[in-house]
């Protein structure tokens, strides 16, 4: 990958995550940014190290997830980062079984865990808060039960569920599943 390559990719992916109507997967991951522009700024150095990455993609989308407005030299130059970037990974590569261990903590009754009840958070997004279950699996509960409209209806101006939803919105189309095989595990977890 090019220090240009590094550099539309972090501005489209940064784009994405910060601005409710950019879609990064819906424009392949293009910027209207060009490679004159890109030989004007003062700060390449930072994508060049960006560019040598391993995956420039999966380490940008880790840190955006954590924080969407982090800035490159930030980015490139912390062990925080690598080690987000790595904690993500490892999240990804077993979300199966992460997705499972977090069933465990949701309450026996799974329409309870969806329920909101006087405007107060539905216990799926309490578990999130308090760091009980993963972003993924929230992801996941909410593409699978198609509960997004339901929230934003009963959660409408709550600043906590906003924040949420749109992270979730962000999120949800770079993981990666077997959406029948996680069905399963649900329907057998809760019969």
């Amino acid at each position: 990958m090019t220090p240009f390559e590094a550099f539309s990719m972090y501005i489209a992916l940064k784009n994405h995550f910060t601005q409710k109507r950019f879609d990064y997967l819906k424009y392949n991951g293009k910027s209207r940014m060009t490679q004159k522009s890109f030989d004007k700024r003062k700060d390449k150095i930072f994508f060049q190290k960006l560019a040598k990455h391993e995956d420039v993609q999966g380490f940008l989308i880790a840190n955006f997830i954590k924080n969407p407005k982090s800035w490159i030299k930030e980015l490139v130059y912390s062990e925080e980062s690598e080690r987000e970037y790595r904690s993500w990974l490892k999240k990804q590569q077993s979300l199966t079984y992460l997705f499972k261990q977090d069933l465990s903590k949701l309450d026996d009754d799974f329409n309870q865990n969806l329920k909101i009840e006087q405007n107060q958070h539905p216990i799926v997004l309490k578990l999130y808060l308090g760091n009980k279950i993963s972003l993924e699996t929230l992801c996941i509960l909410i593409k699978m039960t198609k509960t997004e409209k339901y929230f934003n209806n009963n959660l409408k101006d709550e600043p906590i569920w906003e924040e949420i939803e749109l992270k979730i919105k962000k999120y949800t189309p770079f993981l990666q599943y077997n959406e029948e095989k996680l069905k399963k595990i649900v329907l057998d977890y809760f019969k």
